[in-house]
C-alpha cells in the first residue's frame, strides 16, 4: 500500500473500497445511480469509466448477477481490482483497463450486456469551474468524452431492449433527452435528486430503454438530507442493509 492509498468501508454490505487520497473518488452520484438500477441475478452487466469499482462491488450486491468495470485509468483499474479480490467478488465482478469508446462487448463476453450504467461527464467543460486536478477533469468534463461519444459507446455494449441508467445534471436534463433520443434510446425512468426537500434539483436519474417503446414514469423525488448533515430514511436505509 502507498502512503496515498486507503481502505474505505462503504457502510454498505460490509464491502471495502481501496480508493487514493490523489485521485478521483467516488461520491455520493455513484451510490445515488447504482441504487437506481433494477437488476437480475440472471443478467450480465457493464460499467463504462467505472472508476474505483464501487458500483460494480454494490450492484452485485443488490442483486446483479455480473458486473465489469471498464476504465481507462490503469492505476485505478489495479486498485479497484484489488477491491474485488479484498470482498471476495472475482466471480461476479471483473474489472478491465481501457478506453470504452473504442471497445465493445466483444471485448469482454460473446454476447451483448443486458444493462450498462454510466455516470458520464455532466459540466460542459465551456462554462466554467473546472476541477482542479486533471483527473477529475477527466472524470467530471466533457472537453474529453462529449455525451454523444458516451451513448456511442453503450451501443456497442449493449443488447436490443437493453437498459442505460446513467445520472445527469438536472439543469442539463433537455440536452441529455435529445441526445438519448439521437443514440435510439427512450428514457422510461427519470428521477429528480434534491438535496434538500426545498431546493431545485441538481441532478437526475435516467433509464432508458435501448430501441425501446415510448413511455416515460416521472418517480417521485430522492430527497437526500431531511437537514444538514442528516439523511432522510431513503438514503439512510442504503447504509444500513
Amino acid at each position: 500500500m502507498n502512503d496515498q492509498e486507503r481502505l474505505d468501508d462503504l457502510i454498505i454490505d460490509g464491502l471495502q473500497l481501496y480508493q487514493r487520497t490523489d485521485m478521483f473518488r467516488f461520491s455520493f452520484d455513484a451510490i445515488a445511480l447504482i441504487h437506481f438500477c433494477s437488476f437480475n441475478g440472471r443478467h450480465t452487466y457493464v460499467d463504462l469509466g467505472t472508476g474505483t469499482g464501487v458500483m460494480p462491488l454494490i450492484g452485485t450486491s443488490l442483486g446483479a448477477g455480473h458486473i465489469t468495470g471498464i476504465d481507462i485509468n490503469k492505476t485505478i483499474i489495479e486498485l479497484a481490482q484489488r477491491s474485488v479480490e479484498y470482498n471476495h467478488k472475482q466471480d461476479v465482478v471483473t474489472m478491465l483497463c481501457g478506453d470504452y469508446r473504442h471497445m465493445s462487448y466483444r471485448d469482454v463476453q460473446d454476447r451483448p450486456f443486458d444493462g450498462v450504467i454510466v455516470n458520464p461527464p455532466f459540466y460542459d467543460c465551456e462554462s466554467g469551474g473546472k476541477p482542479v486536478s486533471e483527473e477529475r477533469a477527466l472524470a467530471l468534463h466533457d472537453g474529453h468524452t462529449t455525451l454523444e461519444e458516451v451513448l456511442n459507446a453503450v451501443q456497442s455494449f449493449i443488447k436490443c431492449k437493453g437498459r442505460l441508467w446513467m445520472i445527469y445534471s438536472a439543469s442539463r436534463l433537455q440536452y441529455v433527452l435529445h441526445e438519448l433520443e439521437i443514440a435510439n434510446f427512450q428514457a422510461k425512468r427519470i428521477r429528480f435528486i434534491h438535496g434538500m426537500i426545498d431546493k431545485p434539483a441538481k441532478l437526475v436519474l435516467i433509464e432508458a430503454l435501448y430501441q425501446g417503446q415510448a413511455g416515460l414514469v416521472l418517480e417521485p423525488p430522492l430527497i437526500v438530507y431531511e437537514k444538514p448533515n442528516v439523511y432522510t430514511k431513503e438514503v439512510s436505509s442504503w447504509y444500513e442493509r
